[in-house]
């Protein structure tokens, strides 16, 4: 009985000892709110609200340590005393863009979306030669390489026009349809970028049905700071050499950056020393893929103003590569055209020129109530060119006089206006309301013919809510309404007309292959949908929830291309019925995080009424080198997959990551036999890595050991056409340190990748078709010397 009586009044005093509460807003030296900073007391995890408010838990009188983590900031460090309640103004500073950085995966707590955020430093510690490749360890994100230097990003499956690349708020326009167009981006000066997957994407409108890669290059630098950053890279595979320089400065009020980077590298090694193209064999000698090399040469510049109320930044890129196209892979199989010439660095014919330069200007207003308006202004020219030496199967046709051996040319030009306005009213409301206009002119030059001259308008209106009902809980809605307007031109080809009628074809026919693309005139529109809602049901369980619409609208090439397209081995037919694609779609994300284990799960499905892919038509192209006609059509599919993300961090020395992606798609028609999975489908696969962080030792600091393999199941479900690809293993290898001699610094980067130089092959290789296998073994050295 005395026991009961002594812990009786042993529970009432605990209870009966003061508790206080700590809150407080954060926010950073313009006086913008942070909205999802993650706080950090008494080993617990809060979120500011969309006001940049929070509010712990009660807490009893001593000293806390307290932490605050916003991506782009530095992470404030501190301690506070408790003896009654706290009501904090916290303010926390940018973080140079030249300071060691780490994913903060506490982010996927303040947003309903399915994002990861990437920085800087992980773009350079994973560099793999393009953009789009560095990207690749990210769940759902594969690429589709071109070779060694150039890849475009595929994201659950979905790629193409079919995934939105956005660069400061200005979305991304180049010849994106092309299997053999890689994607205009500097990865080596790319400051911060993140990747949003589903429904998530309701604010870019078409071609967002993937996902969107959203890259900030407007990180404002410290005032009164002058820093900058130089890179040298080195990769044995293809002899790259490569180097990149950034500086930056600020005043008071203004700033600028100035970025430069230039590579060049060699026919990549592959480890096998034949290929089969079109049932031929095309030896590979010294296992070297000739004419693959190339070069790039990329210049940013950026100036801004940073107010009290206002902030403008103007920016300028330039993006220029030329590299060779695989000479057995342009028309017909010819052993003779991969004899070994001696040089590795050279480009010759057949090859692609590629300039991308774009201006922007952002705009940002913050009103009364922290209210904002921002509006991005862009313009952007693509001019892609493929050249090979003049060749016709035409009697009568002679070589341009001007540039005679240019065989196709694109030449894009897009201006863009974007507005966004967001209000935050009381009691955790904010709205976010958007406009977007978008007119696109396209050119086209050349002895060639794939697709016709066009122009494309389409303006869009969005609205947003978000409501916060408590740290816990928050909701958000949201439509959309967009409308499209194609115009396509007419080209008819005599030269082919006349061809055809020599070669005893009928009129009729000889007329109909020479219309190669008709006067056209299309107006679309759509009317989307969300809903969505995060839910944090335990301190270490986080759910987010995402259902809407997705749709696109068909493009220049879908609609009217006619041609042979040798970069994608076929005859390519559009189809000038295509209607919009429309879909639903649903996105799951699970996360569960406790004591250096973090677990993330995200299951979703797509349901598209109206599928848009290329379909061998069964009948063969009378066209010269002409092939299979692939006509553009649409149909039903289904789309669903799971993606699972493991960390664990061991005896604070070891950390475990492993990554886990399947996909499964297919067509769905009134005939069961014609369900053929839809093209370029990654495999299921399994990524996993081991590093061993090491203590600071004399200069050396941060430094890591790291073994990684990547698994690829066999990919049995395949497109009609395509090739099933055996299953493979690929093993991996990387050291870094960062080395500190008084107030010199420099980062060294050593990878390995295909450590046994296994012959593997990728099923969304762009060389896939020809047995072309992954790189050979590649050692990489990146060194970073910030100044």
């Amino acid at each position: 009985m005395r026991i009961y009586i002594l812990a009786f009044f042993l529970m009432t005093a605990s209870v009966g000892r003061a508790q206080y509460i700590v809150s407080g807003r954060v926010m950073n030296d313009h006086a913008q709110v942070l909205s999802g900073s993650t706080i950090s007391i008494d080993q617990k995890y809060y979120s500011t609200d969309i006001q940049g408010k929070f509010k712990t838990t009660p807490l009893m009188a001593g000293t806390y340590p307290l932490q605050i983590i916003y991506m782009g900031y530095q992470t404030l460090d501190t301690v506070i005393q408790v003896k009654g309640n706290l009501d904090l103004h916290l303010h926390l500073k940018p973080e140079s863009i030249f300071l060691e950085q780490v994913i903060v995966n506490t982010a996927q707590k303040k947003t309903i979306y399915n994002t990861e955020k990437v920085t800087q430093s992980d773009l350079a510690k994973n560099f793999s030669g393009s953009f789009a490749k560095t990207l690749e360890r990210l769940p759902g994100v594969n690429a589709m390489e071109i070779g060694s230097g150039a890849s475009k990003p595929i994201i659950r499956g979905l790629g193409f026009n079919r995934v939105a690349v956005a660069e400061n708020g200005a979305k991304q326009e180049g010849q994106q349809w092309g299997a053999d167009h890689g994607l205009e981006i500097d990865a080596l000066n790319t400051e911060e970028v993140e990747v949003i997957k589903g429904v998530g994407t309701l604010e870019y409108g078409s071609d967002a049905m993937g996902g969107v890669i959203q890259i900030n290059n407007e990180k404002i630098p410290q005032i009164h700071s002058f820093s900058g950053q130089a890179t040298l890279l080195g990769k044995s595979v293809n002899e790259t050499l490569g180097t990149s320089i950034h500086i930056q400065s600020r005043g008071d009020r203004f700033f600028y950056k100035l970025k430069a980077t230039a590579q060049e590298y060699g026919d990549y090694r592959v480890p096998t020393d034949q290929i089969i193209y079109l049932n031929t064999e095309i030896p590979i000698y010294n296992r070297r893929m000739k004419n693959t090399a190339g070069r790039e040469m990329d210049l940013y510049g950026q100036i801004g103003y940073v107010g009290e109320s206002f902030q403008n930044i103007l920016s300028f890129s330039n993006v220029y590569n030329k590299s060779g196209f695989f000479t057995g892979s342009h028309g017909l199989p010819s052993i003779a055209a991969v004899q070994d010439d001696g040089d590795s660095r050279n480009i010759d014919y057949p090859r692609q020129n590629v300039n991308h330069f774009k201006v922007t200007n952002s705009s940002v207003w913050t009103l009364k109530n922290d209210d904002k308006l921002k509006v991005v202004l862009a313009f952007q020219n693509n001019k892609r060119q493929e050249w090979s030496a003049f060749h016709t199967h035409y009697n009568d046709q002679k070589a341009p006089e001007t540039n005679p051996d240019l065989e196709l040319e694109f030449n894009l030009n897009t201006f863009d206006i974007n507005a966004k306005y967001e209000h935050i009213s009381v009691n955790n409301h904010k709205t976010t309301f958007g406009f977007q206009q978008n007119y696109q002119n396209n050119t086209i030059s050349g002895y060639g013919f794939l697709l016709p001259k066009f122009n494309r308008s389409s303006i869009g209106a969005y609205a947003i809510h978000e409501h916060q009902f408590s740290d816990d809980i928050s909701l958000q809605a949201g439509a959309r309404f967009d409308y499209a307007k194609m115009q396509i031109r007419p080209f008819y080809d005599n030269l082919l007309y006349d061809f055809l009628i020599q070669n005893q074809e009928s009129e009729q026919t000889a007329v109909r292959y020479a219309q190669r693309s008709k006067q056209l005139d299309k107006d679309y529109s759509s009317f989307n949908a969300m809903v969505g809602g995060k839910w944090q049901m335990h301190e270490h369980w986080n759910l987010a929830a995402t259902v809407g619409t997705v749709f696109r609208f068909p493009t220049a090439i879908e609609l009217s291309a006619n041609g042979v397209h040798h970069g994608a081995f076929r005859h390519e037919l559009g189809n000038p019925d295509l209607k919009p694609e429309r879909g639903f779609a649903a996105d799951l994300r699970v996360n569960f995080e406790m004591a250096g284990f973090k677990s993330e799960l995200s299951p979703y499905v797509y349901y598209f009424n109206n599928y848009i892919f290329l379909k061998p038509s069964g009948v063969f192209s009378i066209l010269p080198d002409g092939g299979q006609v692939y006509q553009y059509t649409q149909s039903k599919a289904l789309l669903t997959g799971i993606e699972w993300k493991v960390e664990k961090t061991l005896w604070e020395k070891w950390y475990a990551e492993v990554v886990f992606e399947y996909l499964y798609n297919r067509q769905i028609t009134d005939q069961s036999s014609s369900n053929y999975p839809l093209p370029f489908s990654p495999p299921m696969n399994l990524f996993g890595q081991l590093e061993y962080r090491f203590k600071e030792w004399k200069h050396f600091k941060n430094s890591t050991l790291s073994a990684n393999v990547k698994w690829s199941s066999e990919q049995s479900r395949i497109a009609q056409n395509e090739d099933i690809t055996p299953s493979y293993k690929l093993f991996g290898a990387a050291a870094a340190t960062d080395l500190e001699w008084g107030k010199f610094k420099m980062t060294m980067q050593l990878s390995a990748t295909n450590l046994a130089d296994a012959k593997v092959l990728n099923h969304t290789s762009f060389y896939r078709p020809l047995e072309v296998p992954e790189l050979g073994r590649s050692i990489q050295l990146m060194i970073q010397i910030p100044f």
